[in-house]
């Protein structure tokens, strides 16, 4: 069956389009990073440092959970709010990756930024918009 073509119910089937999908998927990838970063870097921290390194990547799960939520359900609230975190998320990054005192520091910065500036340019997008606000 190919998209748009309408179904025996008289619906028109919904795909996801090509952006959203990516999206989606950078931002199960990103909270895969994060806990793969967080198992490797722990060791070397106390409590208080491993809190330090756990805060931003605790909000990228909160996006890879609104994102398990792209269905055709999702609407324009799921998109904002998801945006919404990744701008707090972006802002603690570069404020890390400038101030980072390691490597390690640096390193996990960057992940976030990578993975997070095409995530939130991809929502952006007018096909992506579109998805969010589509009729019921």
């Amino acid at each position: 069956m190919k998209a748009g073509e309408i179904l025996m119910s008289g619906m028109v089937e919904a795909v996801m389009p090509r952006q959203v999908r990516t999206a989606q998927l950078l931002l199960l990838v990103m909270a895969f990073a994060g806990m793969i970063v967080i198992l490797v870097l722990k060791e070397s921290l106390t409590s208080y440092g491993l809190g330090h390194l756990m805060a931003p990547w605790l909000l990228v799960w909160v996006c890879a959970l609104l994102a398990l939520t792209y269905t055709e359900r999702a609407r324009g609230g799921t998109r904002v709010a998801t945006i919404v975190v990744m701008v707090f998320v972006l802002v603690s990054s570069f404020n890390q990756a400038f101030d980072a005192a390691a490597p390690s520091e640096f390193v996990d910065a960057a992940l976030r930024i990578l993975f997070g500036v095409p995530v939130v340019v991809l929502l952006f997008l007018p096909e992506a918009r579109a998805w969010f606000d589509r009729a019921k």
